[in-house]
């Protein structure tokens, strides 16, 4: 367990590490996606109410159709851009705004084509998972609790609400994670049409065999990176979501357009500094996994001990 788990701790350190080099050009990168999505949130929390008035009932269906059109993207070439800026920090070379950028709109198609597909798939397997094995969790949990505190006396109450409370926590992280590992999974498989020059086909194939290579270790992989940034990133945005808004709630009240659409705002700028990580995360695991399934690593290793054995030749 711990020489499976030891090179993954090294993988999810490492990027980290390049996200603190790298911190201004990663934000840059970010911003670029976050400052068209802050003005048009921004713009349609504002105007709700205007459209509710005028339009009921289309307001819903002009909002998510807008925002499909515009997000979506946006959200395809910050994937891109970020897994191309993990990979220019692996290998020492800055990041650079312009370069991880340049992604011909073909491939960004392309992309996009896959990642409706994955999602739709996505759904229904993390929808599977959920049904097996979090809804039986909360029933047998909450089911036991109900038993043993009917028997249960009075002093023991508190307990039986810390060990609820527990199981809710448990429950909902694990949701968390699977929901994350599926989002972690996108990053992963959309790395062939980042990182490398080929046909739409050959990367799909090639996205394919890398997820089958090294299932188990790379499942792990998302589901770490989920739970990290669960639990480092709900508190980082809702420290941020709740402290920026604060002198616009207490001028202008919670109902404000202003209020609201800061409130949105400042949860856009907690994720910009909380995404990072999961492109760089999964940008250096497909780099260890290419390089493992075409035998480079091992081309390499065998380059160094040929190496050393001809300088202790010499030396002899």
């Amino acid at each position: 367990m711990t020489e499976t788990l030891q090179p993954i701790l090294a993988l999810l350190d490492e990027g980290l590490r390049l996200y603190r080099r790298n911190f201004v050009g990663f934000v840059l990168l970010t911003a670029s996606w976050f400052t068209p999505v802050a003005i048009v949130t921004g713009t349609a929390v504002a105007a709700e109410s205007w459209v509710d008035q005028r339009y009921s009932g289309l307001a819903g269906v002009l909002f998510f159709g807008g925002g499909l059109l515009v997000f979506f993207p946006l959200l395809i070439y910050l994937i891109g851009g970020l897994s191309r800026a993990a990979a220019a920090a692996a290998e020492g070379r800055p990041v650079r705004f312009r370069e991880a950028m340049a992604i011909h709109p073909l491939r960004a198609a392309g992309m996009g084509c896959f990642t409706i597909v994955y999602a739709f798939l996505a759904q229904i397997v993390s929808s599977l998972i959920s049904m097996a094995c979090i809804c039986p969790l909360y029933f047998v949990g909450f089911m036991g609790l109900a038993f043993v505190g009917a028997a249960a006396s009075e002093s023991s109450i508190a307990a039986l609400a810390v060990i609820a409370v527990g199981i809710f926590l448990a429950g909902f992280y694990a949701s968390l994670m699977i929901i994350g590992a599926t989002g972690s999974g996108l990053f992963y498989c959309l790395q062939p049409w980042v990182q490398e020059s080929r046909s739409f086909g050959a990367s799909l194939q090639r996205s394919l065999e890398l997820i089958a290579f090294r299932f188990g270790r790379n499942l792990i992989v998302w589901c770490l990176a989920a739970l990290l940034i669960a639990a480092a990133g709900l508190s980082v945005m809702a420290t941020i979501g709740i402290l920026l808004p604060l002198p616009l709630l207490y001028a202008l009240g919670e109902e404000a357009p202003a209020t609201r659409a800061a409130t949105v705002g400042a949860w856009l700028i907690g994720l910009m500094l909380v995404l990072p990580p999961l492109p760089i995360w999964m940008a250096l695991l497909y780099q260890r996994n290419s390089a493992a399934h075409d035998g480079a690593d091992l081309m390499l290793k065998v380059r160094e001990w040929e190496n050393a054995r001809v300088r202790s030749q010499e030396s002899e």
